[in-house]
């Protein structure tokens, strides 16, 4: 049972776990930014050539110029200072940045996390510095638990999930053509520290296998239906951005801003114009319009929560994300298929432990040790 969740997380954490946007049409967006990523880093890397050559050359021209001792001593200063700040730059990368139970998180995780943020074009804010370092603090704490149940992965299951992952990027136009070493570069990651998430996914998947009934999998599943039946939902929304603000006053400035808005179109505002005025999502172009999403991996879970609860028509209160704060109007539905568990057993098994997942890691990140000295 356990091997049926992990290509799902495998691929999250290759082509999604930095992301932070909040709709589909925003993510496509920024895959293709990173598309032109090896481009950009190919041009880059031909101008630091030049520069490398040109510099070369100059140190040349000057050594004929001064006298034999001088360019001895010349020579032997130019053979030290790139070790010093090969040094250097071997230090920095090895700055910790925080501990988690004692274990280090050093700056170049950090910083590859953050290269991949820069690329999809999203701005770095002190905000999002935190919640990098968070989810490296999270991932260390996975690491920690499940090295501590020592739960036995051989190696031909690690390449046979690898080998599934190949052959899905393979398949999938999406993927345009990048092979898996490609796609683990732009992510500042290796086929060999991939092994590592994967033994570890694996080992936490025999775990959560062992804990979870089919009971508790098919009452989640008669609970939340319309997250497996196909339904969907069509709203537009208005977004007061709050993830640059840094003070509570600026926050509390926002909050007040939101609630002034909801006042306008409870007066009878247009709510299509009041996106278009107020809206900072891209969205406002089109009136807040964000089309069609599904109850489960399209939107954030607050936003998905509230709209699928609402009937076509109507205007939700303010709603607060890790974006900042929405109002919501569905403007259309479609219905779901009838669908029985059996149907969509591997999809529940799925959300229903990342559910769980994500239960462990709040009890751990809880009960952690955790400094940060960014």
């Amino acid at each position: 049972m356990y091997k049926k969740i992990v290509i799902p997380v495998i691929l999250l954490l290759i082509i999604l776990q930095t992301s932070n946007l909040l709709f589909a049409n925003e993510n496509t967006e920024a895959k293709t930014e990173v598309k032109t990523e090896a481009t950009a880093e190919k041009e880059t890397k031909a101008k630091s050539d030049t520069a490398v050559v040109a510099e070369t050359e100059a140190k040349a021209e000057a050594e004929k110029e001064v006298k034999t001792q001088e360019s001895t001593d010349a020579v032997a200063e130019t053979e030290v200072k790139p070790e010093e700040g090969t040094e250097a730059v071997a230090e920095t990368e090895n700055d910790v940045i925080a501990t988690v139970n004692g274990e280090k998180i050093i700056r170049k995780d950090f910083d590859r996390r953050m290269n991949v943020i820069k690329r999809l074009n999203q701005e770095v804010t002190r905000s999002v510095q935190i919640q990098v370092v968070n989810q490296l603090a999270k991932k260390v704490l996975l690491k920690q638990f499940v090295e501590g149940k020592n739960i036995a992965v051989g190696d031909e299951e690690v390449q046979g999930e690898l080998e599934k992952v190949k052959y899905f990027l393979k398949s999938n136009p999406n993927s345009n053509g990048k092979s898996l070493e490609e796609i683990l570069e732009t992510q500042g990651s290796s086929i060999s520290k991939l092994k590592d998430e994967v033994r570890r996914t694996l080992a936490l998947s025999k775990y959560l296998d062992g804990r979870v009934s089919d009971d508790e999998k098919k009452s989640y599943f008669e609970e939340n239906k319309n997250a497996f039946n196909g339904e969907k939902v069509k709203a537009s929304h208005v977004l007061i951005d709050t993830t640059k603000l840094k003070t509570d006053a600026e926050l509390e400035k926002a909050k007040q801003k939101i609630v002034e808005i909801k006042e306008e179109i409870d007066n009878g505002a247009d709510f299509a114009e009041i996106a278009r005025k107020y809206s900072t999502c891209p969205s406002a172009e089109n009136g807040g319009d964000i089309g069609f999403f599904q109850r489960k991996g399209s939107l954030v879970e607050e936003f998905a929560e509230v709209a699928f609860t609402m009937e076509v028509g109507e205007i939700s209160e303010p709603v607060k994300t890790q974006f900042g704060y929405h109002i919501i109007k569905v403007t259309d539905k479609e219905e779901g298929k009838d669908v029985s568990y059996e149907d969509v057993a591997d999809m529940v098994d799925f959300v229903y432990m990342q559910l769980q997942t994500e239960t462990i890691l709040k009890g751990l990140y809880e009960k952690a040790e955790i400094e940060i000295t960014l």
